[in-house]
């Protein structure tokens, strides 16, 4: 299997299996490998929320049969914040990682610094922001030794005190100074944090790698206030060649739900969110140059 993401001709793109199913089961991964493959995608995310239950076997041989290529995500147990409890991070980090790699994937991402949803009431410390880098840097070094890149996601205040910002995702990879380390954006926590969409792109530039689509309210995309064509056109000023990754909730992981705060349907048919959703990214993305 081809572990890369890359794509010769532009960026690759994919979707969040949460579009499809919740949980990564043997029914589930079916549904979102099988949706995947009738929406024309190059990837599927898959979220490692309780990695040591994926049939590892079944996962790939869908994978490879429908022509998809993978990536991980995931966030950090409550036990395992990070920077409460960096050596059991570490531990739960390096797992996911062998789990990246039994899946056939070379990429993983996410909130790999924090538990989302655990907050202290105050900004991080200084010392926390040390601990965090510290255990990343040893966490990439020994991604590196299995051809792994890691990618650090901002996320919206109310999921974590940590990393909220594309300037503050790009001061941490300053302070991990590991090649394989990447920055991942998301447009729908962009839209909370961010004074727009266009600068923070630019602004990372390279170490920009990974880029969650997602509307405002966790919708369709296009029928939100997410400002599309400034994402758009950014990705297209700094050539990005990273992944475009669909991500909307129609099904939430119960590990995770509290966090995402998803109590009411925002998406409807999941079956619209699919081919609305995708359709009008890929006209997007063509409009600004940056899909062909």
């Amino acid at each position: 299997m081809n572990t890369s993401l890359a794509r010769q001709d532009g960026p690759a793109f994919g979707a969040h299996a949460f579009i499809w199913a919740g949980e990564w089961s043997r029914e589930g991964s079916e549904r979102v490998i099988f949706g995947a493959a009738r929406a024309g995608l190059d990837f599927i995310e898959i979220p490692l929320l309780d990695f040591e239950t994926i049939d590892v076997g079944h996962t790939r041989s869908l994978l490879e049969d429908c022509g998809l290529r993978c990536s991980c995500s995931l966030g950090l147990p409550k036990e395992d914040h990070l920077p409460f409890n960096p050596e059991g991070a570490g531990r739960f980090l390096d797992r996911a990682i062998e789990a990246t790699v039994a899946l056939g994937s070379s990429t993983l991402t996410g909130c790999l610094y924090t538990h989302l949803g655990t907050l202290t009431g105050r900004p991080p410390e200084p010392e926390e922001l040390r601990t965090v880098a510290r255990v990343l840097k040893g966490v990439a070094r020994r991604a590196a030794d299995v051809g792994v890149k890691i990618g650090v996601e901002a996320v919206n205040r109310y999921e974590t005190y940590l990393l909220n910002l594309a300037s503050q995702a790009n001061d941490l990879l300053d302070a991990i100074d590991e090649p394989n380390v990447f920055v991942h954006l998301d447009t729908y926590h962009m839209n909370i944090e961010e004074k727009g969409f266009y600068d923070p792109i630019v602004a990372l530039g390279p170490r920009l790698g990974y880029i969650h689509l997602s509307e405002s309210d966790r919708g369709t995309p296009g029928t939100g206030n997410v400002h599309w064509d400034d994402v758009f056109r950014g990705l297209k000023d700094v050539n990005y060649r990273g992944a475009l990754a669909m991500e909307s909730f129609a099904a939430v992981n119960e590990a995770i739900i509290g966090a995402t705060a998803l109590w009411r349907n925002v998406v409807g048919d999941p079956d619209v969110l699919v081919r609305d959703g995708l359709s009008f990214l890929r006209e997007k993305g063509r409009e600004q140059g940056v899909l062909s």
